[in-house]
């Protein structure tokens, strides 16, 4: 049996990535100036933690205006992949110094600059108090 192009697996895939990517894009649009998320965080506030590469194949092809250079490593490392031309790493680190980011050697200043959107908050602050209580439940059972 035939299928349409418009029934073709490639053509759901493609459709299914469009819309991840502008997921991704309105998620950038959301970063403060002067702060920054890592493409982890991205994917976790995607519902997807395991799809930080992905953030990054949207990244590189993200639209015109687009705060690009507010989405950094893990860590607060600049990425520059093979596909990247010119001077991108030391073009991310100038706009985002004009912002007020402050870097660390080689890496931003995460304790000052990294974003925490008030789901990702909530995210974190879960898991922070399941961590609290099971080194509770340790102690008292030693």
């Amino acid at each position: 049996m035939k299928t349409t192009p418009r029934q073709s697996p490639d053509r759901q895939r493609s459709s299914g990535d469009r819309n991840f990517f502008k997921r991704v894009y309105g998620i950038v649009r959301t970063i403060p100036r002067g702060k920054v998320l890592t493409y982890g965080q991205i994917a976790m506030l995607l519902g997807s933690p395991y799809m930080a590469r992905q953030v990054g194949w949207a990244m590189h092809g993200c639209p015109k205006g687009l705060p690009w250079q507010r989405v950094v490593g893990a860590g607060g490392k600049i990425l520059v992949n093979s596909l990247s031309v010119g001077e991108g790493a030391l073009l991310q680190r100038r706009l985002l110094e004009m912002e007020g980011v402050r870097f660390t050697g080689q890496r931003i200043d995460m304790t000052s600059h990294q974003f925490f959107p008030p789901q990702l908050r909530r995210k974190r602050e879960r898991s922070s108090s399941r961590r609290n209580s099971a080194k509770l439940q340790r102690r008292r059972s030693t």
